[in-house]
């Protein structure tokens, strides 16, 4: 017996898309990034559940327009684009605390200078995030003995452990 050949109009998926291989492509490159953003932050997805692919589109479309620096500051540039969203009303300390520690561990894991540590912060939603390089730096650091970051977003590489390591804020640019 032999089976019966599908005509076009029989075919299994008559509405997928011929040029569906562009989309599978695109969809592959882009995946990278919505991990970097929802495994280091899944908090986020509180603001748009189930998934975050609203908020993922927008800032999506907002960095291909802006090239942000795909360096640890990717999640401060996020931070810096949610907070001039639609999203900006339901961001909370949590969230932005989210995004400054994603940037902080990204910066821990690739810098190379004599560093020991980073502070990082935002004066929109107040934060202060800190990591060190090594755990025989971890001490207990007192926030109010800093002076305020006159900037939108500020970092300070720690030259040594404790308070005394702090130099200055240095603004992260956008």
């Amino acid at each position: 017996m032999t089976m019966p050949k599908l005509r076009a109009s029989n075919a299994i998926f008559p509405d997928y898309p011929g040029n569906a291989r562009t989309f599978i492509t695109l969809d592959s490159k882009l995946l990278p990034y919505w991990h970097l953003i929802f495994d280091l932050c899944p908090i986020l997805l509180k603001l748009d559940p189930p998934d975050g692919l609203k908020i993922f589109r927008r800032f999506m479309s907002w960095a291909y327009r802006k090239q942000p620096p795909q360096d640890w500051t990717f999640h401060v540039n996020l931070c810096r684009w949610l907070l001039n969203s639609k999203f900006a009303t339901e961001l909370n300390h949590s969230h932005v605390e989210s995004l400054l520690s994603a940037a902080a561990a990204r910066w821990v894991s690739t810098d190379s200078s004599q560093a020991k540590g980073i502070l990082v912060t935002c004066s929109v939603i107040p934060a202060i995030t800190l990591e060190w390089k090594s755990y025989e730096n971890h001490q207990s650091f007192n926030f109010e003995s800093l002076p305020p970051a006159r900037m939108d977003f500020a970092w300070s590489p720690l030259t040594a452990a404790g308070e005394k390591g702090f130099q200055r804020w240095l603004r992260i640019p956008e």
